[in-house]
Order: C-alpha cells, then sequence, then structure tokens
C-alpha cells in the first residue's frame, strides 16, 4: 500500500459517512409541551404537541392557547411540515378561525424558524428555539408596514411526561 492510499484508508476510516451530521429534522421538538408567557400584551398560556407523522414523512403539530380576560381569548391551530435534506422546512398551518397559511422555514442547530401568511393578508415569523431538551421559547411576530416585526406572543415551555 503506497503512503497515498494509507493516507485515505485513515481518513475513511476516521470520517465515516455516518460520523457526517444527520439529516435535518424536526426530532428535537417532538413531544408533548406545556407553557405560559405573554400573547397579545396579555399573560398567556399554551400547549403543543409535536409528533411524526406515522410513514415518518412529516411532522405534524397542534397547538392550543388561552388567554384569560374579557373575553377571554381561544386560539387552535394544527400544521404538518415536511424538512429536505438541505433543512428547508415547507407546510401548512390551519387555525380556529378557518385560515390556512402556507409555511416556509429552515431548522438551523437548536432554531426552527417559520415563515408564515401571505402578502394580501399578513406575513408572520415564528422562532422555536430549545434552549435544552425540556425547555422552548417560541417567539412570534408578524411583519409591520415599514418592514420591521412586532412581537405578539413570547412562551416559554417545558416538555412534559
Amino acid at each position: 500500500m503506497t503512503a497515498r492510499w494509507g493516507a485515505a484508508a485513515l481518513l475513511a476510516v476516521a470520517s465515516p459517512a455516518a460520523a457526517e451530521d444527520p439529516a435535518p429534522s424536526l426530532a428535537a421538538w417532538q413531544g408533548t409541551w406545556s407553557g405560559e408567557g405573554t400573547a397579545f400584551g396579555t399573560a398567556a398560556t399554551a400547549t403543543l404537541v409535536i409528533v411524526a407523522a406515522p410513514d415518518g414523512s412529516a411532522t405534524a403539530l397542534a397547538y392550543r392557547l388561552a388567554v384569560p380576560g374579557t373575553p377571554p381569548v381561544s386560539y387552535a391551530a394544527e400544521a404538518i411540515y415536511r424538512v429536505d435534506a438541505k433543512g428547508r422546512v415547507r407546510g401548512s398551518w390551519t387555525d380556529s378561525t378557518g385560515r390556512t397559511r402556507p409555511i416556509s422555514g429552515r431548522v438551523a442547530g437548536p432554531e426552527w424558524h417559520n415563515f408564515w401568511g401571505s402578502a394580501d393578508v399578513e406575513i408572520g415569523r415564528s422562532t422555536y428555539a430549545l434552549e435544552a431538551p425540556d425547555r422552548l421559547i417560541v417567539t412570534d411576530s408578524v411583519l409591520k408596514d415599514d418592514g420591521s416585526w412586532r412581537i405578539f406572543a413570547t412562551l416559554r415551555f417545558q416538555r412534559t411526561p
């Protein structure tokens, strides 16, 4: 074996394909989460249930938000997401108001970013940031006419058994 082939063989053993970064996915976010924080300027509570689709081709999310007050706000939504090999996210979000919004985004390390909506109604941004395997912060913003973002909800979630 020549030195060149020996070095190539050593590199192949030292960095096998299995040691490469795994394909991007939403697996780290899967589970049942309970949270509290603020939504629309008021204290709020929420739950998230994030699961893999039965065939593994997508991730499903169920969201419930409760904002006490007069009148109280109760909001629910369900979404389906697909992540490609480059970490790009595509999907749709359907809520209790009857709206369905397209979603595009990206998974990057401990953060999952989604952009949703359309210019004719509204454009929003949701960020799901894992602080730890059992702690998650979700921040929701809407795009203002001047191009800046207005945060309308920040919730801190804890993974529940």
